[in-house]
């Protein structure tokens, strides 16, 4: 059993040897990447609060990733709660971290050639903090006006209050990405789940014509559902192409990526997230489609949808799972994963997250270099 193992391991590692050849170019993208991304998506929490302890947990962490071949790193500024781990003026840091998180970790990833991209779980606001507490009408409404704590994409104030966190970080650190996820509306507790509140239904009005309080066969037989539908999706877009506009008018390069639900067509009208439209408008530069499963022909199946709506406009980065709520991978999954990924032209692959990601998946990492 050993010695089949062994060979096993051994045509695994010749095979994936492939993952090293430089990238195709993708129009939108970062060519100068000059191989395909190999990333992760990271927790402040992962390092913990204390600073000489997180120092030392990073610099450990980074070596062993830089070993593993990996460089890029989604390091996550805004939580779902709403909390930011920067040193803002606008958002409500998490009190745990005394220290300029961000700046300290931008620093140690700048030693060793890592990318970073500061990771913003855009709508989500848990806590209720600050801004958001004061303007509770941002706030997405039920048909029976029960608040949900996540921004309505629909309000252009909730917008833009979430955009200026964003270029807050464009504006105080040397970035070249802004990593966007959450980028959607809620999935729970029902999909779809847009806002009925006063002002949204105001402007779906003036829009658009329609009274959605004398809508009554709220299905998609219903011209005026399709019509509202489609609205509230469009909003999504209005965010990033706001998002785009802005970050073009810093005058710096600044480009975007995105965590996206698995399938495109789903997306877009369950949770108003067209990122194929986004691909196809070139919105933004790296589309990384959450695909977290241990079913290869179902992930090789979207990773191609995905390679085909970014070809030639946005890299395709596809999210492989190693320990996720959807699934709990193996090494030699991972490195399956990695193999369909790099077949079908995605420009690299991201793993969630560094929480899972331990000495198995990092040795086995190692040993395609």
């Amino acid at each position: 059993m050993r010695a089949k193992a062994f060979c096993a391991l051994f045509l695994t590692v010749f095979a994936f040897a492939a993952l090293a050849v430089p990238a195709c170019a993708a129009g939108a993208g970062d060519t100068a990447l000059g191989v395909p991304v190999r990333g992760v998506w990271m927790h402040p929490g992962f390092f913990g609060p204390d600073k000489t302890k997180a120092l030392e947990k990073m610099r450990t962490t980074l070596d062993e990733y830089a070993r593993a071949g990996i460089d890029t790193l989604i390091m996550l500024v805004k939580n779902t709660s709403g909390h930011v781990y920067y040193a803002s003026e606008i958002g409500v840091p998490d009190g745990n971290w005394n220290w300029d998180f961000l700046e300290v970790f931008l620093a140690e990833a700048k030693q060793r050639k890592m990318e970073v991209h500061p990771w913003f779980c855009v709508f989500p606001e848990s806590a209720l903090l600050g801004q958001v507490r004061q303007h509770p009408e941002w706030l997405i409404a039920s048909p029976k006006r029960e608040m949900v704590a996540a921004a309505n994409p629909a309000h252009p104030a909730a917008r833009a209050y979430e955009l200026s966190l964003m270029l807050e970080v464009a504006r105080k650190y040397d970035v070249d990405w802004i990593h966007l996820d959450y980028i959607r509306f809620p999935c729970e507790p029902t999909e779809p789940f847009f806002s009925f509140d006063p002002e949204t239904l105001r402007l779906f009005k003036t829009d658009t014509g329609i009274d959605m309080a004398a809508v009554k066969a709220r299905d998609t037989g219903n011209m005026a559902w399709n019509a509202w539908l489609r609205w509230n999706t469009d909003r999504v877009t209005v965010f990033v192409r706001e998002l785009r506009a802005a970050l073009k008018a810093t005058g710096r390069k600044i480009k975007i990526s995105a965590a996206v639900f698995p399938d495109a067509v789903n997306a877009r009208v369950m949770i108003g997230q067209d990122w194929a439209a986004w691909g196809r408008e070139g919105l933004v530069d790296m589309l990384n489609p959450m695909l977290y499963t241990n079913d290869a022909r179902h992930f090789e199946k979207l990773v191609g949808e995905a390679v085909a709506i970014g070809k030639g406009r946005a890299l395709v980065c596809p999210g492989i799972g190693i320990g996720t709520s959807h699934n709990q991978n193996t090494p030699e999954g991972m490195i399956e994963q990695m193999r369909i990924s790099k077949a079908l032209k995605a420009d690299g692959i991201v793993y969630f997250s560094s929480s899972s990601l331990g000495p198995p998946f990092l040795d086995a990492l190692k040993a395609l270099k």
